[in-house]
């Protein structure tokens, strides 16, 4: 019997470190993807100063960012326009115009 409660009672210790040991190895997997976050966050790059000439009567109707392009969606006459900028130069990355299916 006593044989049984010494194994009842190591076995629980067993358990009890296991769990540590993987709480332990959760814990310790998160930090890395912090530090690569704050690493892609702080990538220094040289500041521009670009003018962009809009669309005669267009409107910006919306900026959104990829990981290296800056779109810009402007509505006007002509139809939907949107420019793609190059995030690291400022320059015209290319040009798409939204036409009306005519089919």
């Amino acid at each position: 019997m006593n044989a049984l409660k010494a194994l009842v009672i190591g076995m629980a210790v067993l358990i009890v470190i296991g769990i540590g040991l993987v709480g332990y190895g959760l814990m310790r997997g998160k930090q890395p993807a912090q530090k690569q976050a704050i690493a892609l966050v702080t990538t220094d790059s040289a500041p521009f100063d670009v003018t962009l000439t809009a669309p005669r009567g267009a409107r910006l109707e919306q900026v959104s960012t990829t990981a290296d392009r800056i779109v810009l969606r402007y509505t006007g006459p002509e139809g939907d326009k949107l420019l793609l900028v190059d995030a690291h130069t400022g320059h015209l990355a290319g040009t798409l115009t939204l036409a009306p299916d005519t089919h």
